[in-house]
């Protein structure tokens, strides 16, 4: 049943007054897409790095990072039963390794020390340095550290006595543990920044023995009590698995893979078969039998392929996508994690019977992420990775299904958005064909992206790029850019590469400084600049092969209109000759330095392009001058007769009416999603562009705001009376 909120009347301000934040609550549903659960206590943690599952088929899952603090989070039968919790701030990290053994559960963590603020040498690193071990909890309550002699822990929110330091080290090296282990009477470690495996008896976590190992990874024990221990490749070395003792003898199996194979995670079934995932071109579950003389490969679990094979990017039942946890339980069943998010959020946890049938899936697949609706079909909506298909019939939670996935790192490996990190989307029709624009966290680039669903399914092809100046990214990439100032970069020959001759610049200039970009259904690109006004980038039809064409010889200039002494954003209207700025001016300046915030004045333009740029009316919304992001409005967007604005904290959302400016009411996090328990609603608005608001043509808007606390695009539902 949908949870609706009663109207109240609200008196109309005048146009250029200052309008405070409502008291009108309107009636509407909250609702999310891209998670299983929306919030309150139950959520699926995004980025699952390490995974063990017990006989009962009880999952634990590590990840180095959730951002609403499920860095340790448990699984039964599909639904997620309890996390650890003290594993996120105060210094203390979640990692990428998980063990589990009668009466305690081990989990990597990495500590630091917030800059050297926080200051306890029984709890965190001195200043300069970070801290790489593993916790320990109790099996029967997750959430209860278990201390031991010479444990860290205790001050601020983090468990007293519970945690194992292993590696001390300068602050921004990497020292953390790779895999874990635990039986009864020992916890093995790989050690990777030594070259070792470490054990530890399982109680007094006393150091009782070590062992050299080069590149130490995953690690599992089979039924006769060896360990098989992935050793990840480097510039010289394939990767293999070894095989060990438990007092550290090397024995003679090993196993070794074709070129190509990436091994991420191993677990052993109750046939004694080793199962290892291979996050490779192949992306299934390889599974190697005759382990106690020379094991062979006797077959795979998985679509070859995994996410591409079939119609590459559709998700479905044994397509994996970049698997990075697997285990099995006492019947032979199969639990398989997959993190193929490009920037944050992208687990799919899955739990198969032995022959391949799907038990249960669950999805945390967001994280900074904005959604946006196909203007050719409402019910097609489109993050920076992720397609889902919706039935708003359904409940709240319920109207998205997972329709594709859009990147392919395989095929197109320069893909702007495996190599910057991104955030907001916009999705528009150019000659009725669908383009998927994406923008990053900073507003460094934005990218576009083509369809071409007969060749390369869900998969968004590389199309342009536009870069404010010279990128400095990892690897050198993208290859062939200009040395100097901005430029656009177009697929000229439609091999989703950056080729040599696909660049143009503008004279070696970098643009202006700038926050604010926009994409209006033309296609047109807009820049709001902080200081030297707006830039039009028009788009002059599609190329040979399907690209927009944007030309620095083609950008439209426009000053700084009154009142603004400074933009933020910018948002246009073609149909109506429209523009809406928010921004600053002389009388509300910018003043804290908080660089998300979009302003604190909203104005509209009528007949821009004729040359009328007067602000037919101005809102002044709600801005706490203080120094701090409560009470600051991160982002704002225009659908049908409507402003939306919302919030950096709370995912609250103003309405205004677009015509004259006046106020209509708010939106804020229903319980849908934990609105109804006092500080557990929602996150930040940690992006420039994190709201999005379509009219569809039954009337109801759909009003999208981007929250990074628990992996899910809130969606509000709401039908003006």
């Amino acid at each position: 049943m949908r949870a609706f909120y009663q109207l109240v009347l609200w008196s109309v301000l005048a146009a250029n007054s200052s309008v405070w934040a409502s008291t009108n609550r309107l009636a509407y549903t909250t609702s999310w897409i891209g998670n299983s659960y929306g919030g309150g206590g139950s959520w699926v943690q995004q980025d699952i790095k390490g995974m063990r599952v017990t006989p009962d088929g009880t999952v634990y899952a590590n990840a180095e990072w959730d951002e609403a603090g499920r860095e340790v989070g448990v699984y039964k039968d599909g639904r997620p039963i309890a996390l650890a919790g003290h594993s996120h701030g105060w210094g203390y990290h979640g990692g990428t390794a998980i063990a589990v053994n009668g009466k305690y559960v081990y989990f990597a963590q990495s500590v630091e020390n917030e800059g050297g603020g926080l200051k306890d040498t029984n709890t965190w690193p001195p200043k300069g340095n970070d801290w790489f071990g593993f916790s320990r909890r109790w099996r029967s309550d997750i959430t209860q550290g278990a201390p031991f002699p010479g444990g860290k822990g205790g001050s601020g929110d983090t468990l007293k006595g519970s945690f194992l330091l292993v590696n001390e080290v300068p602050n921004k090296t990497d020292a953390s543990l790779k895999g874990l282990w635990a039986d009864e009477d020992c916890v093995y470690v790989s050690d990777p920044f030594n070259h070792q495996v470490r054990v530890y008896d399982a109680n007094t976590l006393e150091a009782v023995a070590c062992w050299s190992v080069d590149r130490p990874d995953q690690i599992g024990m089979d039924g006769v009590r060896t360990l098989w221990i992935i050793q990840k490749p480097d510039g010289t070395h394939a990767p293999e698995i070894l095989r060990f003792a438990t007092n550290g003898t090397r024995l003679p199996q090993t196993i070794t893979f074709p070129a190509g194979v990436v091994p991420t995670a191993l677990c052993l079934d109750n046939r004694g078969r080793l199962l290892v995932a291979d996050d490779g071109p192949d992306q299934q579950l390889r599974i190697y039998s005759g382990l106690d003389k020379a094991p062979a490969l006797a077959g795979a679990f998985g679509e070859k392929g995994g996410i591409y094979s079939g119609t590459p990017g559709q998700p479905a039942s044994l397509k994996f996508n970049r698997p990075t946890g697997i285990g099995c339980d006492a019947t032979g069943g199969i639990y398989v994690a997959s993190d193929g998010g490009s920037g944050g959020g992208g687990t799919v946890l899955e739990s198969y019977t032995p022959a391949g049938k799907l038990l249960w899936r669950l999805f945390g697949l967001e994280f900074v992420d904005m959604a946006d609706v196909d203007p050719g079909y409402d019910h097609d909506v489109f993050t920076k990775e992720e397609h889902f298909r919706m039935d708003y019939s359904r409940d709240p939670g319920e109207q998205w299904s997972y329709r594709g996935y859009t990147i392919d790192r395989f095929k197109f490996p320069q893909d702007p958005r495996l190599h910057v990190w991104s955030a907001g989307a916009w999705v528009q029709r150019i000659q009725n064909r669908r383009f998927l624009f994406v923008n990053d966290m900073y507003s460094e680039v934005l990218q576009v992206y083509r369809f071409d669903p007969l060749t390369n399914g869900e998969i968004a092809l590389p199309s342009v790029l536009f870069a404010k100046s010279h990128l400095q990214k990892e690897g050198g990439w993208p290859p062939h850019q200009p040395q100097k100032g901005e430029w656009i970069w177009r697929d000229r020959n439609g091999n989703g590469a950056f080729d040599d001759g696909e660049f143009v610049t503008n004279e070696g200039k970098d643009a202006p400084s700038l926050w604010g970009w926009s994409v209006d259904s033309d296609g047109n690109v807009w820049q709001a600049t902080q200081e030297a006004g707006i830039r039009k980038f028009t788009c002059r039809g599609l190329d040979a092969q399907g690209n927009p064409n944007y030309e620095f010889l083609s950008m439209s200039s426009f000053p700084m209109p009154e009142p603004f002494t400074r933009l933020e954003r910018v948002y246009y209207v073609p149909g109506a000759d429209t523009l809406y700025l928010a921004g600053y001016t002389a009388e509300r300046p910018h003043h804290d330095g908080l660089w998300k915030v979009m302003g604190r004045v909203i104005c509209r333009y009528d007949d821009w392009n004729k040359g009328s740029r007067k602000a037919c009316w101005q809102i002044t919304p709600d801005y706490t001058v203080d120094g701090s992001w409560k009470g600051k409005p991160a982002s704002m967007t225009v659908a049908g007769d409507y402003v939306f604005l919302v919030y950096v904290v709370g995912g609250r959302v103003e309405v205004f009416n677009a015509d004259t400016g006046a106020p209509v009411g708010h939106m804020k996090p229903g319980p849908e999603v934990g609105g109804a328990l006092p500080g557990d609603a929602v996150g930040w608005v940690d992006i420039p562009e994190g709201i999005r608001a379509c009219r569809r043509a039954t009337g109801e808007y759909l009003v999208f705001v981007e929250e990074d606390w628990k992996s899910k695009v809130l969606m509000y539902q709401w039908r003006p009376n």
